[in-house]
């Protein structure tokens, strides 16, 4: 995926276009978007900060969030 069509999908996730993304690892740092409420890890990381990253995308800013893990 190029850089233009990331940041046109991030906005469609932002502005409630989009209601899912399925991403890498280059989406669990920087990514701030409101909506995020669930983070569903498929892989698990090997290291506890990669994964407090990926994790991190939900529950922002004192808001609740939920992660799960699928095997």
């Amino acid at each position: 995926m190029n850089q233009a069509l990331r940041e046109q999908t991030l906005e469609r996730l932002k502005d409630g276009r989009l209601d899912i993304l399925i991403a890498t690892d280059v989406a669990a740092r920087g990514l701030d978007v409101e909506r995020i409420s669930l983070v569903v890890n498929y892989d698990i990381p090997m290291d506890s900060e990669s994964y407090v990253h990926r994790i991190g995308r939900t529950g922002r800013a004192g808001r609740a969030g939920r992660a799960a893990a699928v095997r």
